[in-house]
């Protein structure tokens, strides 16, 4: 895995379930003077570590990291929020297998940034489990769950919320594994769809769902630093953000009241801050 709670909160609800950890994969893990550290608060390295647990750069050769797993017995590769596609000869150490984690309903919204995507579309939101296959985010569902989000959740929020529910199922799927009653779903390729890294232009606001829906995508949304651009007329609205919404309110064009606009939508009015205008 990596920083972050998809990583941190499954790799505890391992340790507080006293299953044995025998090591921890990490890309590049920082150390300084032979210690590892963290530029962030906290890092999956920095846990490992606090748990004296030995930590495997993924970065090196895929040799060197086989000869350091040798020294174990692996029952099961589990991963979460790890970035890189894990080699073969790694992922087929595990005499169980191997499984990620990955924040959505597959085989709906594979790829990089899951939470971004399930947000911007009108659409479930959720986790699931699925083995490692040599495609990204193709391999067989064996656990997965929908979530309820609250309005207004920021994506740390929904990070934790997709990372606590995901670690629940990674008990599950471990007792399941363990008494060999793990059931598996081959996932449908006729219905997966897979998404890049956003950019700027999927930072367009649209007007043609709800005001609620709108609002809770700029809300989820904010994290990544990057301004909304509301089109009307010749010009594009620059938004900075979300402040909230009104279903019981009907605009047939938008309002400007010091730096708040009011937006029309299809169903309600989304009231966000913005900073100014560009031409089109």
């Amino acid at each position: 895995g990596s920083s972050g709670s998809l990583s941190l909160i499954p790799f505890r609800k391992l340790l507080a379930a006293k299953h044995s950890i025998v090591a921890v994969g990490i890309y590049k893990p920082i150390s300084l003077k032979g210690k590892i550290i963290a530029l962030e608060n906290e890092s999956l390295a920095l846990a490992a570590n606090q748990q004296e647990l030995p930590i495997i750069d993924l970065s090196q050769p895929c040799s060197d990291v086989i000869e350091q797993c040798s020294k174990y017995f692996i029952d099961v590769i589990l991963m979460s929020c790890y970035s890189k596609r894990l080699p073969a000869e790694i992922a087929n150490l595990g005499a169980k297998g191997c499984f990620n984690m990955h924040p959505s309903l597959l085989p709906n919204f594979r790829g990089p940034e899951p939470i971004f995507w399930q947000m911007k579309g009108v659409s479930d939101i959720g986790v699931s489990w699925h083995k490692v296959v040599d495609e990204f985010d193709a391999g067989d569902i064996v656990a997965q769950q929908k979530l309820a989000l609250d309005d207004g959740a920021e994506h740390s929020e929904i990070s934790l919320q997709l990372a606590e529910t995901g670690a629940e199922l990674l008990l599950v799927l471990l007792s399941e594994l363990s008494a060999n009653k793990l059931s598996a779903t081959v996932q449908n390729s006729e219905l997966a769809s897979y998404y890049p890294y956003p950019d700027k232009h999927d930072f367009v606001i649209d007007t043609s769902s709800t005001a609620q829906h709108a609002y809770n995508f700029m809300r989820a949304t904010h994290a990544f630093g990057q301004a909304y651009y509301y089109p009307f007329g010749d010009f594009h609205y620059l938004l900075d953000k979300a402040l909230g919404f009104d279903n019981n309110v009907y605009l047939e064009m938008p309002e400007v009241k010091g730096n708040r606009l009011y937006i029309p939508c299809n169903e309600g009015v989304l009231i966000a801050s913005h900073t100014g205008k560009i031409p089109v």
